[in-house]
Parts: C-alpha cells; sequence; structure tokens
C-alpha cells in the first residue's frame, strides 16, 4: 500500500536618524550582511535584480544597464545597494523569520535526543525483615538508527533473597550483562523515532524556504520604495522647474506693462501661475515626504534605526533601460521553477508527507523482534547449586500484530489526502510563477516602449515651447498660450517620468518572481 511517488524510507521605539549622518557611516554598513546569508541560505535579491542588467545603450536588448544599483560614485546619493544591505541586516522582519529558524533548529536537535545513549544506575536496600537484601547496578542502552537497540550493564546482588527473586542475587563479583532488540518486519524500515526525526528536518527545510520567500518580497518591497522615491524626487523638480519659468517671466512682463507692449491683467495672470504651480509643488513635496518615510521603514543606520532620506540623497536619475528579450524570458521561467523557494517548501511538505506515509504503511506489518542477550557472574558463587556461575545466553522471537489495523489505515488515507492537496497546489504555484514571470515581463517591455514614445513626446513639447517663447517676446502670442506650451512640457516630463518609475518597479517584480541567476554577477 505504498502510496504512488513516495519511497519507503530589547531594540527601543525607531527615532529617525539624520540621513547625512548615515551615508558618513557608511563602513559599519557590511558587518552582518556575508554571515546572515551563509547562516541561513538566504538568497542575494540585489544580486538577482543586478543579473537582469548589463552594458549597453537603451535601444540594446542584451541587457539593462548597470546603474540600476551603482547610480553614483558620489557618497552622497543613497543607492539601491545600501538599501538592500539594510535590509538584510536590519530589517526586523528579517529577525523575526531569522528567530522562527532558529526554533526550528531546535526543535529538529530535540527530534535527534531520542537516539541519546541512556545512563541508568540503581541503589537499593531492605536492611530490614526477614529477607535483608542490597542491589545495585548501572547501565547504558543505545537506540539504533536501523531500529532497534542494544544495551549492557553490571549489577550485584547480595544477601538472603526471597526464594521467588532468586534472580535478584549474582555471585560475590556480580554480573556483567549485554543484550539487543532487532525488528524484523515492523519499525524495521522506519519507526517513530527515525520518522520524527526526518520529519523535523524537513520542517527545517520548509521554514528556510519560507524565510527565503520573505525575504525576497521585503527587498522587492524595498526596491519598489526606493524607485517610488526617486520618482517623487524627480516630480518635485518638474514642479520646480514650471515656478521657476513663471519667475524668470515677471521683471521682462513688468517692462512690457511699462511700455505698454502688454495688458496689466498678464502680470496677474503670470502671478496666477505662480500661485497654481506653487500649490503643485506644495502636492508633490507632501508626496515625496510620503515616499521617503515608507523608504525609512528598509533603510537604517548601523544601529538599525529607520532613517529618513531627503533629497539631497537623490541619485542623479533613473538608470538606463532594455527590453526583455523572448529567449531570455524563457530562460528565467525555468530557472525559476527550479529555484522558487514556494516549490522548495511544497517538495519539503511533500516529502514530509511521503514520511508519514511510509510509517503509516509501517505500521501494517506484524511486530517481529528478535531478542537476546548474554551475561557472565563473576566471583566466588553465593548458591550451593552454582547455578549463577556458568556462562547465560538467551535468544528469542517476539511478535504481535493489532487485528484491525484501523491506525495504519487511518493514517494512510490522511497522508494520501494531503499528498493530493500538496500535488494540486505544486501545480497552482507553478501556474502563478509562469504566470507572474510573463505579465512582468510584458510590464516591463511596455513600459520601455512608453520611455522610447515619452522621450518623443518631450523633445516635440520642449521645441514647441522653445519657439512659443520666441512668439511671447516678439508679441505674437498671449501669456495663456505660453503657460500652455509650458504645461505641456511639464506634462510631457511627468510621462517620461512615470515610465521610468513603471519599468523599474516591473523590473524589480521581474526579478524577484523569475530568481534569474544564469546572467554574470555584477559586484556593487
Amino acid at each position: 500500500m505504498l502510496l504512488c511517488g513516495c519511497k519507503s524510507t530589547d531594540r527601543g521605539l525607531p527615532q529617525f536618524a539624520d540621513s547625512n549622518r548615515v551615508l558618513q557611516n557608511t563602513e559599519t554598513f557590511d558587518r552582518k550582511h556575508d554571515s546572515a546569508s551563509t547562516e541561513i541560505g538566504l538568497v542575494d535579491f540585489k544580486q538577482d535584480v543586478a543579473n537582469l542588467v548589463g552594458s549597453g545603450e537603451t535601444t540594446s536588448n542584451s541587457a539593462v544597464s548597470t546603474a540600476v544599483f551603482n547610480q553614483s560614485a558620489d557618497a552622497q546619493q543613497l543607492t539601491l545597494d545600501l538599501v538592500l544591505n539594510r535590509v538584510t541586516e536590519c530589517y526586523p522582519e528579517i529577525e523575526i523569520a531569522i528567530g522562527e529558524l532558529e526554533s526550528a533548529n531546535g526543535k529538529t536537535l530535540a527530534a535527534w535526543g531520542e537516539f541519546d545513549s541512556v545512563l541508568s544506575a540503581h541503589s537499593i536496600s531492605q536492611p530490614l525483615g526477614f529477607y535483608q537484601t542490597y542491589r545495585n547496578g548501572i547501565g547504558v542502552s543505545q537506540p539504533l538508527a536501523g531500529g532497534g537497540e542494544v544495551y549492557g550493564g553490571y549489577r550485584i546482588g547480595d544477601g538472603n533473597f526471597e526464594p521467588w527473586y532468586g534472580e535478584r542475587e549474582t555471585n560475590e563479583g556480580g554480573e556483567l550483562k549485554a543484550g539487543f532488540s532487532v525488528p524484523i518486519l515492523k519499525d524495521r524500515a522506519i519507526d517513530q523515532r527515525r520518522a520524527s526525526v526526518r520529519t523535523a528536518e524537513l520542517t527545517q527545510d520548509q521554514l528556510s524556504a519560507n524565510v527565503e520567500s520573505r525575504l525576497l518580497q521585503f527587498e522587492r518591497f524595498a526596491t519598489q520604495a526606493y524607485w517610488d522615491w526617486i520618482a517623487a524626487g524627480r516630480y518635485v523638480e518638474v514642479q520646480q522647474q514650471l515656478i521657476r519659468l513663471a519667475q524668470t517671466r515677471v521683471s521682462q512682463i513688468e517692462t512690457r506693462i511699462e511700455k505698454g507692449d502688454l495688458a496689466r491683467i498678464a502680470k496677474i495672470d503670470n502671478d496666477r501661475f505662480i500661485a497654481k504651480r506653487n500649490n503643485g509643488l506644495i502636492k508633490a513635496q507632501r508626496e515625496f515626504q510620503k515616499a521617503a518615510i515608507k523608504l525609512s521603514l528598509f533603510f537604517r543606520d548601523s544601529h538599525c534605526q529607520p532613517v529618513v532620506p531627503g533629497r539631497e540623497l537623490l541619485p542623479g536619475g533613473f538608470p538606463e533601460s532594455a527590453r526583455l528579450d523572448a529567449d531570455r524570458v524563457a530562460a528565467d521561467l525555468s530557472i525559476a521553477l527550479a529555484t522558487r523557494p514556494e516549490l522548495k517548501e511544497l517538495q519539503a511538505l511533500r516529502s514530509a508527507t511521503c514520511v508519514d506515509a511510509s510509517y503509516a504503511n509501517n505500521l501494517l506489518l506484524p511486530k517481529l523482534d528478535v531478542k537476546g542477550f548474554a551475561g557472565q557472574d563473576l566471583g566466588g558463587a553465593t548458591s550451593s547449586k552454582g547455578d549463577k556461575t556458568p556462562f547465560e545466553l538467551q535468544l528469542g522471537v517476539y511478535a504481535e500484530v493489532p487485528i484491525q489495523r484501523r491506525e495504519a489505515v487511518g493514517k494512510i488515507q490522511v497522508a494520501q489526502g494531503k499528498l493530493a492537496q500538496v500535488d494540486a497546489k505544486f501545480r497552482f504555484v507553478s501556474d502563478k510563477i509562469r504566470a507572474g514571470i510573463q505579465d512582468a515581463a510584458s510590464a516591463v517591455n511596455a513600459a520601455y516602449d512608453q520611455i522610447i514614445q515619452s522621450r518623443e513626446t518631450v523633445r516635440l513639447n520642449e521645441e514647441s515651447l522653445r519657439l512659443g517663447e520666441l512668439a511671447f517676446k516678439e508679441g505674437d502670442i498671449d501669456l495663456l498660450a505660453l503657460n500652455i506650451y509650458e504645461t505641456s512640457v511639464a506634462n510631457a516630463r511627468l510621462e517620461l517620468l512615470e515610465a521610468n518609475h513603471k519599468y523599474f518597479s516591473s523590473l524589480a517584480t521581474y526579478a524577484s518572481i523569475s530568481r534569474s541567476l544564469a546572467f554574470e554577477s555584477i559586484n556593487p
């Protein structure tokens, strides 16, 4: 009845730190990163994403710029590398996960305790009464990895023993004894002790994969928060540029009004545009503050305290981008289906269920154990018959079987149901990974196409604005028309900003799902 596919076998409350001071103490940032990854077998997410990038221009299909992770050599610019290092070292959820893994390690060690050698001893005296006896003994037993156990010991029994307890008496030098018990059918291939150890080990594997999965998720969140922060910072710059354009026209408009080239309402219109754009700047600054506070959950100082990064830490801009070709997506899909931690977790769960099934099949077998011992008394005889002196050897067979065997049958049914559930879940998770990679790749390429189109839109609108400014100076168009040109340029730049934001957020999702390790490693 073996199942198909189974073999028999006290930190305080967070305080916001100064962001510049943090970047001046980066030498302490890598103190735990390597050891944490080695101890629990965690993945390095930034390398997974970095493996998607390489050298090349925007139009190249071969790679995305390595500047995704090394945007500037300037220490005063916050890089994604730094954020991800702090996630691995300091993010509280990671500490929780590591604690869970340590707990699982302890449970595995506890399961191995079933195979500990056991030392036992006794000393029993009966100094009063008709029968005065004194018994002492010491022994050790050792469970065997293949089932059964061996034992050995020494005892001495002295005094006037009851006739019916004659076996308690030994010769004057005591008795040495050794024995064994070996299962032949039931508990031969697997028993409760071995099943408990194997289940604990597989539970540890499940938790390790779960920790890896959570780390990937946290670092994906951190990456997307980083790109949100950059996009919000660039949005503030666009709003500031709009205000500067209106402010630089103030003296020009006033001069033209004095000359009579413009009506006084033009100055009012320009002031109105400045007020409106200031309002837009306030909104943009609020969005930037919101993004910076969100990023502080992941970006921390050397004391693991949250840091709210200011605009002075913004990199120069978004890195270059490139399309993901079909061959790369296909290769990444194969890698993901072989390395995704969710699938590893389900594989470990299936193996643990197979252990349960094997043990349940073991319970169907009749118990048939071979037992034996050998003993030898030492010293002078204490019995006139001399019955303690000869060497003793005893062998025997012990058999037992439950007639209905309902425990075994019931546990087999439980294991069969669990296996069906795990297999169905494995197929569904595989399908989700496949769909996730395809969707993320589609999002990356769509965002790339939007970047190309948005750049052209920006170029055309900037050319229109240049011509519009000349026309305004010559009096061919009014201020309202010029405002339309300026607003169009700002909107085009915001569209380009949004396209870049979508591209790198989608790339982070793609890297997290695909677990692509096929590309060359890029050192930060």
